[in-house]
């Protein structure tokens, strides 16, 4: 139980340290400096970055995979130029099918 607990606290340790240091280069203007560097500061950003930070330290987790894929389809356009034009579909869309997921597999009480 404790190396899990240990495991967790690197996981979140770790993402909340590259936020912060993200954070800072935004608002010491670090980032207007870099192409794109806006980019790095949006909620797609932050789950890709939490995302891959939960894939490398918790591989086996579904919560890792899971912030992976919504960091990926938030940013969908930056890896799949022909979803740009969707882009303003994929999180409403998502949403519905995980509610539609999650009320069909609910137990009934």
């Amino acid at each position: 139980m404790a190396i899990k607990q240990t495991s967790d606290k690197l996981s979140y340790g770790i993402t909340f340290l590259i936020f912060g240091v993200l954070y800072l280069l935004d608002k010491v203007n670090v980032l207007a400096q870099i192409p794109h560097g806006e980019r790095l500061i949006s909620v797609g950003a932050f789950f890709l970055v939490a995302g891959i930070v939960f894939v490398i330290t918790q591989p086996k987790k579904v919560w890792s995979w899971l912030l992976l894929a919504v960091g990926v389809f938030l940013n969908s356009d930056i890896f799949f130029g022909w979803v740009s034009q969707y882009s303003k579909f994929i999180v409403p869309l998502a949403l519905i099918v995980v509610g539609i997921v999650m009320i069909l597999s609910s137990k009934k009480n």
